[in-house]
């Protein structure tokens, strides 16, 4: 593998910036534990509770043992996947340190985003040998939003309000596998900028196989858009050059080789299993709009055309090239006629930092300002990113500095004491095979802290999950006796009384009661 001319100072600053923003990150989980409304405790995650959530829940499989994954969002009985397996390696991980599921969950979100922020600046590295275009890339990857509360002022709802994936800052900030996903995606792209001659043996083909492997199953569709940027690039270096570039060809057909019999594995499951399959086709995720797009990239968006119409013009080296053809690629991408079209949105932050970054400071080189102008023009252009992530990452926190008793946002966030009480009994006396019918504000909780199944608790990973909600519902203001697919417990605490009176609640055993929160035991 080709070394990247990269110094020591550099390093230094990088690794600096990097540690400072990835703990930056994690304040806002602090202040939300340490200021946690008086009866309740934060339960760990920010960013778009549901899924959070559901990761968990898939970390508790992994501490169960399990290398195959299973909806426990619904109570239908079905085969098992090799899917997800980041998640329950980390519920492996777990289990071997002693973990709770939300502990693993923020250690692996720390060192995926440490990790991300250094692939990203020796990315950066291959692409420019300028100090300034590298920082200034670095700078805009670090911090950059969009102008999402501009829009949201207008009635518009930009991507960086809502799109983790699309954002390197919100990324980091959310998850953990969206970071890892990236860095995988920068390794394997920045191999096809200065390869070696191929051989099956030297690190370039190692180094990309291993990435290709791993991306495919931390998130396959990041690994569709990395291949697809790979082609247009290939195809870019023959026409371009008059000759097939065979060491990029190599590298890529080795992202092909380890990647195929995971992504074709996948379809098949999603296809062949009828519980996943239902899954997927209630799970569907449309591109933004073109003005929340736009938005949601603002000024970073607005200079990475500016950036690539430069390099168009003024003429670019290969690893430029790469970087305009990823974003061109990836906007084409985002709207195709497919159901999952945002998640192809992955990454695309990265090339447009980049973009916009090598555009500004070469028009900035060739402007007559002072030296203290230009920096004072780089300075306001990360600020103004910056701005756009500190509101984005301060919107959760508001929300958790809201009343959960007042607000149902809120209430997604934390758990009554009485709650994590009857989560422990569910971990010590119900299997994983065991169903329980709550809230679905409770629903959402507990495969995640307790890994057992629930008959509703997610709009997408809940098999009919419209359908099942309106049961849950009807169920617990009396409107019907039982719910099919039968239960195993039926919980009845402060979530389930503001829904109503359970009819015959009397019929069933009592098996766990603390406060106001009681847990029945159906009858077989």
């Amino acid at each position: 593998m080709r070394d990247v001319p990269i110094t020591s100072q550099e390093w230094r600053w990088v690794a600096g910036w990097s540690l400072a923003v990835v703990l930056l990150s994690c304040l806002p989980y602090i202040i939300a534990a340490v200021t946690a409304p008086e009866g309740w405790q934060f339960a760990g995650i920010l960013v778009n509770p549901y899924d959070g959530n559901s990761y968990l829940a898939k970390i508790q499989q992994g501490m169960q043992g399990k290398w195959l994954f299973h909806l426990t969002y619904t109570p239908e009985p079905h085969e098992g996947a090799f899917i997800f397996t980041f998640y329950l390696a980390l519920g492996h991980l777990a289990a071997l340190l002693g973990l709770p599921p939300v502990g693993v969950f923020h250690l692996a979100r720390v060192a995926a985003s440490l990790g991300l922020l250094l692939a990203a600046y020796r990315f950066v590295a291959s692409v420019t040998p300028q100090l300034p275009e590298r920082r200034l890339a670095f700078g805009l990857i670090l911090s950059a939003a969009g102008l999402g509360w501009l829009g949201v002022a207008f009635g518009a709802f930009p991507i960086d309000l809502w799109v983790p994936e699309a954002f390197v800052p919100y990324s980091l900030y959310a998850n953990p596998h969206f970071p890892l996903a990236m860095m995988l995606m920068l390794i394997i792209l920045q191999q096809v900028i200065q390869p070696e001659p191929f051989n099956f043996y030297n690190d370039q083909f190692i180094a990309v196989s291993l990435a290709a492997l791993a991306l495919s199953l931390v998130l396959p569709f990041a690994l569709l858009t990395t291949a697809a940027v790979l082609l247009v690039f290939l195809s870019w270096l023959y026409f371009s050059r008059r000759s097939l570039p065979w060491p990029q060809i190599w590298l890529t057909l080795s992202v092909g080789l380890f990647s195929a019999p995971v992504i074709l594995y996948d379809y098949w499951v999603y296809t062949t299993n009828p519980i996943l399959a239902g899954w997927s086709a209630q799970n569907v995720t449309a591109a933004p709009s073109p003005l929340n797009l736009l938005l949601g990239y603002g000024l970073v968006g607005l200079l990475a055309v500016g950036g690539g119409w430069w390099m168009v013009r003024r003429g670019a080296a290969a690893g430029e090239w790469l970087v305009l053809w990823w974003a061109v690629t990836g906007l084409i991408l985002l709207y195709l006629p497919f159901d999952l079209q945002r998640r192809l949105i992955t990454g695309l932050h990265l090339p447009l930092c980049i973009l916009a970054a090598l555009g500004l400071q070469r028009w900035l080189g060739q402007s007559p300002l002072k030296p203290s102008q230009r920096r004072l023009m780089t300075t306001i252009v990360v600020a103004v990113g910056a701005l756009g992530t500190l509101f984005v990452w301060s919107l959760p926190l508001l929300a958790a500095q809201q009343s959960p008793d007042a607000s149902e946002t809120t209430a997604l966030l934390f758990i009554r004491p009485e709650e994590e009480t009857a989560f422990a009994w569910l971990r010590e006396n119900a299997t994983p095979d065991d169903v329980v019918l709550a809230s679905p504000r409770l629903g959402m909780f507990i495969p995640g802290q307790t890994g057992v199944r629930v008959f509703y608790g997610h709009p997408f990973e809940t098999i009919a999950a419209k359908q099942k909600k309106a049961l849950v519902e009807a169920f617990y203001r009396g409107d019907i006796a039982t719910v099919s697919p039968a239960v195993d417990f039926i919980i009845y605490g402060p979530d389930e009384r503001k829904l109503g009176q359970p009819k015959n609640l009397a019929d069933w055993p009592v098996v766990f009661s603390a406060d106001n929160l009681v847990i029945y035991k159906m009858q077989e």
